[in-house]
């Protein structure tokens, strides 16, 4: 089956993208809602309905259940829905209930005869806690089912995904990786993050994908198993992550929990439905409470899914926009350990360098310890580095919007950046030296650190020239070459 991967937008690792599988096409990052092949609560049309080209289900429940009808009608026909269906191995269930009966190659052969179109090799999830030996023999055993699976169903008509195991032992879960690579696997699927953060260990599931994707090239596509959750989506959209799956949805739903922008609530202690999805409109907290369990159930598994599809969308506007970086931060602020997982993040602003774009059409915002390892900073500080030539014996610092400063007669003429020091006027337009907006009182650069830089440059004068109207030292007004604006620009000028 054909396979590829298009990447049109990308902002820090997070990417829009194309992925087509033989004639489909899926629109990245992209959320798989998890169905049951048996007992699905919400329609399968339904979803359709709602936007989702493409579905997850677990082949090891049909092959259980369902195998002869599968066979016979194909997994589309059989769970009515002629979008991209994505089938999980059954290596789920290893890890909750033990080993299963089946090989890697009765597994491989069933859901390439049901006709799935994206399909895992059977693998053993590390899970969590683990010990580093028994993580390693689940890297091992799911690499050696990979491959051989590769090599006996690599020309059917399904397209392999290679899992990656090693849990919380980056250096396993990179070398996993790389080896998924190397065996030739087009889209690689990080497993055991669902334990991880069940254990709220956020900050553990950043440095589990940094590790994967260390070993991944840029054209290969990571999905990551289990994240369907608001808060961490971004998160994870923003290392990298072009797909993900989920069942959390309904499983909210069955024990009456209700999603939401800012996490995730009880609806018998709410009052107020704080959503205007199709389901919310049209009814309140009264009235789920007094339904049946199934219909709550189902009613709220629609609104969890309108929840994270909205969040998938904020997710692609901001890659859109440049501001992913800023919207993992809103949303760190919800909870002390996600807090703690953009911090982690930001450590590796070398990794998210390469997709972050140069220039941007908003302000950059540093209002955290944490932004000021925005990769944006770090890189116009390396191109700072290299642009500074002195070429007089005396230089003019101009402190505050100082207007109509570019230039000075037998001078050369530097601006003060709040935290990138004293940088050539002649950058001034050019992104994000005159276009940072900063709180940050103790971090800031000051006059006299910019003019002692300058010093250190050969200059024996440095003349500092001050715009009253500045609000603050440590504050810069964003400007452009059409002017200030406070407000973002409209999506008729921001460039495709």
């Amino acid at each position: 089956m054909s396979f590829s991967f298009e990447v049109k937008e990308s902002d820090l690792l997070g990417r829009i993208g194309t992925l087509k599988v033989g004639g489909k096409a899926l629109e990245t990052p992209y959320m798989f809602p998890v169905i049951h092949p048996v007992s699905q609560i919400v329609p399968t049309r339904e979803l359709a309905s709602m936007g989702f080209g493409g579905l997850m289900t677990n082949s090891y429940i049909i092959h259980s259940r369902r195998k002869q009808e599968a066979l016979d009608r194909g997994i589309h026909r059989l769970l009515d829905f002629d979008g991209v269906f994505m089938t999980d191995s059954g290596g789920y269930q290893v890890l909750e209930y033990g080993d299963l009966e089946l090989g890697y190659d009765q597994v491989a052969r069933f859901q390439s005869a049901i006709g799935s179109d994206l399909a895992v090799t059977l693998d053993r999830p590390t899970g969590y806690p683990q010990t580093r030996a028994n993580a390693l023999d689940t890297v091992e055993y799911s690499l050696k089912n990979a491959k051989a699976t590769l090599k006996e169903f690599g020309e059917k008509r399904t397209v392999w995904v290679g899992p990656v195991q090693g849990g919380v032992y980056a250096d396993l879960v990179r070398m996993s990786a790389k080896s998924m690579v190397g065996a030739g696997f087009e889209v690689l699927a990080l497993g055991s993050p669902v334990q991880v953060m069940e254990n709220y260990m956020f900050a553990e599931l950043v440095k589990m994908i940094v590790a994967a994707k260390r070993a991944i090239p840029h054209s290969v596509p990571l999905h990551l198993f289990g994240a369907g959750h608001p808060l961490t989506m971004s998160l994870a959209v923003a290392l990298g992550c072009d797909t993900f799956d989920s069942a959390s949805y309904v499983i909210f739903a069955r024990s009456g929990r209700f999603m939401s922008r800012g996490g995730v609530m009880t609806l018998k202690s709410m009052k107020y439905l704080p959503c205007s999805c199709a389901v919310c409109a049209k009814t309140s907290v009264k009235e789920l409470m007094e339904l049946g369990h199934d219909e709550r159930t189902k009613r709220l598994s629609i609104h969890n899914l309108y929840v994270l599809r909205e969040e998938l969308e904020a997710c692609k506007e901001a890659i859109s926009e440049g501001r992913l970086w800023d919207l993992v931060e809103e949303r760190s602020m919800a909870h002390p350990r996600l807090r703690e997982a953009f911090s982690e993040m930001s450590k590796h602003s070398r990794e998210l360098g390469p997709g972050t774009p140069a220039l941007k059409e908003r302000g950059l915002f540093v209002r955290s310890r944490e932004d000021l390892e925005r990769p944006e900073l770090a890189s116009a500080g390396a191109r700072l580095a290299g642009s500074v030539r002195r070429s007089s014996k005396t230089a003019v610092l101009a402190a505050g919007n100082v207007s109509g400063q570019r230039s000075a007669k037998g001078a050369d003429v530097y601006i003060h950046h709040p935290l990138l020091g004293p940088y050539p006027a002649e950058l001034d337009f050019v992104y994000p030296f005159s276009q940072t907006e900063a709180w940050l009182p103790e971090q800031a650069s000051s006059i006299e650190d910019s003019k002692k830089k300058l010093k250190a440059l050969g200059y024996s004068k440095v003349k500092v020239v001050h715009d009253r109207r500045a609000r603050s030292r440590n504050v810069r007004s964003r400007r452009t070459r059409s002017g200030a604006s406070p407000s973002p620009p409209s999506s008729s000028a921001r460039s495709r």
